[in-house]
């Protein structure tokens, strides 16, 4: 069994959208994912089963585990880079099938503090790079990844949104309830 980093599902859809408009397939199994012009098929329950090491091209921190030889040694996609580094040392995290606060990761990969996501979040769009647009549409639009926070508990949500899966946008709270450890989907990334 290999430990999955924080980063691994930033990974699963960026080898898709890095090859932006291209026709094809970029694995021998045709049914991990499949790119079209205009239509990305990802079925990540495929491809999370397979063990195989991505870096996203330009980093040695985005993706799976990193290929850094140190904590200073960044890609050419510096910024990028710097905030990918950043989103694998957060240290409140739940691996996948481990259980913390009362929530169970049933994900195939880590998942994380919201702080934690939110500051990623915050990170890629002030470098607003190619690079930092893309691997931010794959980890908060497309791959659909939830974090935790203590709150008052969730009794329904006011706004829906997201563009290739459904996520809550607005959440409806019971205030009179005692805060508690929950997932949340986590905000889009606009930019």
């Amino acid at each position: 069994m290999f430990k999955m980093t924080a980063c691994f599902c930033c990974f699963i859809v960026m080898i898709a959208l890095y090859i932006n408009g291209v026709t094809g397939s970029w694995f021998a199994n045709d049914s991990a994912v499949n790119i079209d012009e205009d239509v990305l098929d990802i079925q990540s329950e495929t491809i999370a089963r397979k063990k195989f090491d991505f870096i996203f091209p330009g980093t040695k921190w985005c993706g799976k585990g990193d290929i850094a030889k140190s904590y200073e040694d960044l890609g050419s996609a510096r910024e990028t880079d710097m905030c990918c580094r950043e989103h694998d040392h957060c240290t409140d995290l739940i691996l996948a099938g481990e259980t913390k606060h009362g929530l169970t990761n049933d994900a195939f990969y880590t998942r994380l503090n919201c702080k934690c996501d939110e500051a990623f979040r915050l990170c890629l769009n002030k470098a607003n790079t190619k690079t930092s647009r893309r691997i931010g549409k794959i980890y908060f639009n497309a791959l659909g990844t939830k974090c935790y926070r203590r709150d008052y508990p969730v009794v329904g949500c006011n706004t829906y949104g997201g563009l290739f899966r459904k996520k809550c946008l607005e959440y409806d709270y019971d205030t009179r309830g005692e805060q508690i450890h929950q997932w949340f989907d986590v905000k889009n990334y606009a930019n």
